[in-house]
């Protein structure tokens, strides 16, 4: 029995449609742009679409999770020099144009976040990356808390964007693109099945993708159906290459690490915040991911797959 077409079944219930096919997810953008207009005239921006939803590899949460809402990212992009800008002013100025549009609007290092609540929980938040574009074209993003000292504020080269174009365009072959989202998709619903959402405990969606960038190659076989990807060959696969990378890099103290270098501009690694103990976790994590993986292959029983990736995932 293959179990791929239990694969796929998961996936149609766990895969979050990107804005032109998801309604609601584009009013509430749509909201805060048209927010955003009015409360920063005259001054003029442009947006682009980031994270998971422009790289076409959201999920959404399990039902009954209150631990993970929807995550909406924006990148608000003003033409102005970074070197002679105060970030944090500027940052003041998108701040300023959203605040009350929800109850609960955050000043975050990284980004201005507009939380939407139903029934008191959680439901969306949406991230805005407050960046200024230089003469050159480069972007760089304002990283400053809301009372920062001016040697705290500063301005880092980001060239996100590069990133999600590689995504978007890395595979000829469209069923190829469709299995790395596919693959993703996974490992971020394991993620949250296993990890607590608290501090940094948990690796980061995009460093689940930036693995997925390094390391991810199709898996798929040809038999007189024609063309058959293997979903389960291809986790197994990605798993591997994560468990053998912590096997190259030690820190200071002789603590095996895995090192994920985004691979663009700031080319920060994307786990760096993670502590040894939580690394060590992390590792541990997912060998027993690894684990399952294999005893399902073994045993073509989706039991396994069900406790790597929560209920959601199909018995039959």
């Amino acid at each position: 029995m293959s179990l791929q077409p239990l694969f796929r079944k998961f996936h149609e219930l766990i895969q979050l449609k990107q804005y032109d096919q998801n309604a609601e997810l584009r009013q509430k953008r749509d909201a805060i742009l048209e927010r955003l207009r009015n409360g920063l005239r005259p001054r003029t921006f442009e947006f682009f679409n980031q994270g998971s939803y422009a790289m076409g590899t959201g999920i959404k949460p399990a039902p009954g999770s209150h631990d993970y809402d929807y995550d909406i990212d924006i990148g608000v992009v003003f033409d102005l020099d970074p070197r002679t800008t105060d970030s944090h002013a500027v940052k003041e100025w998108v701040f300023k144009a959203v605040h009350g549009h929800t109850q609960d609007v955050q000043w975050r290092n990284p980004c201005i976040t507009v939380n939407y609540q139903q029934a008191r929980e959680p439901k969306y938040h949406v991230d805005l990356a407050v960046m200024a574009r230089d003469s050159s074209g480069r972007l760089h993003l304002a990283l400053c808390k809301q009372h920062a000292q001016a040697d705290l504020r500063k301005w880092q080269l980001d060239d996100r964007q590069g990133f999600i174009e590689a995504i978007k365009g890395r595979f000829r072959d469209p069923e190829d693109d469709f299995q790395f989202r596919r693959v993703v998709r996974y490992l971020k619903r394991w993620k949250n099945e296993h990890f607590s959402r608290e501090g940094h405990a948990a690796p980061s969606g995009l460093s689940l993708t930036v693995a997925a960038h390094q390391w991810f190659s199709p898996v798929k076989s040809h038999t007189h159906q024609g063309v058959v990807h293997d979903d389960l060959a291809a986790t197994t696969a990605l798993v591997n290459k994560m468990l053998q990378g912590f096997q190259s890099t030690w820190d200071s103290q002789g603590h095996s690490r895995l090192v994920l270098r985004f691979p663009y501009a700031p080319q920060d690694d994307v786990l760096a915040r993670m502590s040894h103990q939580q690394m060590f976790e992390f590792r541990g994590r997912l060998e027993k991911l690894r684990g399952g993986l294999e005893e399902a292959r073994l045993s073509q029983s989706a039991a396994p797959l069900q406790r790597a990736f929560g209920s959601q995932f199909p018995i039959v």
